[in-house]
């Protein structure tokens, strides 16, 4: 199984489940697809900025997106002023 197991420890209550690691995919890619998507440059460090988009956080530096979430995802580019 190419799972990891997640524990959470919230308001009291500690929670395990296992996700897939094949759903997920690193900032690098993430960012890869929304540019290929949008036809314009998504910066890596702008991905955990996109709000409802499923994450695992793996130990201090590491982050998974979810691939769907980032597939459905959608950034209006800036306004120039």
């Amino acid at each position: 199984m190419n799972g990891i197991e997640i524990i959470t420890n919230r308001h009291e209550y500690v929670t395990k489940k296992i996700v897939a690691l094949a759903d997920y995919i690193t900032a690098q890619h993430a960012a890869h697809i929304l540019s290929l998507k949008l036809g314009r440059p998504i910066r890596v460090d702008y991905i955990h900025k996109i709000p409802g988009i499923r994450s695992v956080k793996l130990n201090a530096t590491s982050t998974l997106y979810h691939k769907a979430d980032i597939e459905a995802a959608y950034v209006r580019q800036k306004q120039k002023v």
